[in-house]
């Protein structure tokens, strides 16, 4: 079952109140985006459609939707539930030779201002994406990672490798920080989020560089600080990996949080000039 919030979704182009949303197959192949929504503007909406059309792509499916219709279909359902701060998500299913593509808020859960002070706790869990360049939906790999958050009481866990290598959270990506230096994961190993790419482009506008490299679990030590990045969490500090300990004050950091939230708040104000 689909689950929405607010009182409206689409589906190939049509509102129809949430009571109405309907199961999807099992035997479907499921992609998928989550935007934030702020000021009743959609976030990154380029960046979102690009990804949504790799993801097709690697997934073999003929996605058949411009990037028109995309930002036409996110503005008609904010103005429909009326609803100025939230996620939603952008659901394309593919079986049978058949397509149909769904638009909805999502309930979500935003970070505390405390834990943007004080970071959060997290810890390591052996298992990676399949196709990862690819955002497809893997429900299996979803419940067991809800599973250890609740279990041991962690904001997110991390994906390692059967070479114990660390990857990415299970619904976020990973940074590291040593010096003045910024390093992440291999882009090829992981799912690379837009807040991701919009950090990179931060880092770069910061003079800061970055580094994407393999990160053995062995190694987390030799880091002072760590963030992850995420839709629902910007730019969020990490206290803890397992027993490893981090610096969530560290200047660098702090300086790309400032960086990131001002490209939102710059992107919002375009968007509401020009009227997207």
């Amino acid at each position: 079952m689909i689950d929405c919030t607010g009182t409206y979704f689409i589906k190939d182009d049509r509102l129809f109140p949430v009571g109405m949303v309907e199961v999807l197959t099992t035997d479907a192949i499921l992609i998928y985006e989550v935007l934030r929504v702020m000021d009743s503007v959609g976030l990154f909406l380029e960046e979102h459609y690009a990804r949504l059309v790799h993801s097709a792509q690697l997934a073999g499916i003929p996605l058949a939707m411009t990037e028109t219709d995309f930002a036409r279909e996110i503005k008609k359902l904010i103005q429909a539930n009326d609803l100025a701060v939230g996620n939603i998500k952008v659901l394309i299913q593919y079986g049978s030779g058949k397509q149909a593509a769904f638009f909805y808020f999502i309930p979500h859960v935003y970070p505390a201002a405390e834990a943007y002070l004080y970071g959060v706790k997290t810890d390591c869990m052996l298992a990676e994406r399949v196709l990862p360049k690819a955002k497809t939906v893997q429900q299996s790999l979803r419940n067991t990672a809800n599973q250890a958050i609740q279990e041991h009481q962690l904001f997110e866990v991390i994906l390692v490798n059967a070479e114990k290598q660390v990857l990415e959270g299970s619904r976020t990506n990973l940074f590291f920080v040593k010096g003045d230096r910024f390093y992440t994961p291999r882009s090829e190993f992981v799912l690379s989020g837009i807040t991701r790419q919009k950090v990179l482009e931060c880092l770069g506008e910061l003079n800061f560089s970055c580094v994407e490299q393999t990160i053995p679990m062995d190694t987390l030590a030799d880091y002072d600080a760590a963030f992850l990045t995420g839709t629902s969490t910007k730019v969020l500090p990490i206290a803890s990996i397992g027993e490893q300990k981090f610096d969530p004050m560290n200047q660098a950091v702090r300086a790309l949080m400032k960086a990131y939230d001002e490209k939102m708040m710059t992107y919002i104000q375009n968007a509401l000039r020009k009227g997207v």
